[in-house]
């Protein structure tokens, strides 16, 4: 299986979005920068991953999401997208890395690759060759460069993942 860790904001939206949306209705998602999501998973058939801080109100289970998680499932669906699982909460001092770190090494399934869509540089140590980085301040987010930088990262031969597989 390959995986899209997929961070929201600065990733679905950027400062440009939020100059031009309506914040009277919950618009928190560029809708403009799903379509470039979906391009990723129909060429790798990557699973996306939620590590944003969103992935508190989304839940597989549709009735236990909360108003905003219903909001994430309703967007990514409308797009013909669909979230598979969410990274671990581990707390307020964990970091995303750990985060994801945890996740790998969890999954049921083999993980043939990944990739980590995000805006912020953490540090991501021996996930870096894994990490594309979005620029919602100068940018809008998610853009084409980081699409063929995802797919590549997808589609090449395995790298590195065997140390968070279970042993």
């Amino acid at each position: 299986m390959k995986v899209i860790f997929l961070d929201i904001d600065g990733v679905l939206n950027s400062r440009e979005y939020d100059r031009k949306r309506d914040w009277e209705t919950m618009t928190d998602i560029d809708e403009s920068r799903l379509p470039l999501v979906k391009e990723i998973v129909e060429n790798t058939g990557a699973k996306i991953v939620l590590s944003s801080t969103w992935r508190v109100h989304w839940n597989k289970n549709r009735t236990d999401c909360d108003e905003d998680g219903r909001y994430i499932a309703d967007i990514f669906e409308r797009h013909g997208l669909q979230i598979y699982d969410k990274t671990p909460d581990l707390g307020l001092t964990a970091s995303r890395r750990n985060e994801i770190a945890k996740w790998l090494s969890a999954g049921a399934e083999p993980i043939e690759n990944f990739v980590i869509l995000d805006d912020y540089a953490y540090n991501w140590g021996d996930l870096s060759a894994h990490f594309v980085k979005t620029n919602p301040v100068f940018g809008a987010g998610l853009e084409e460069e980081h699409v063929r930088q995802a797919i590549a990262i997808l589609n090449q031969s395995e790298t590195g993942i065997q140390n968070f597989r279970k042993k």
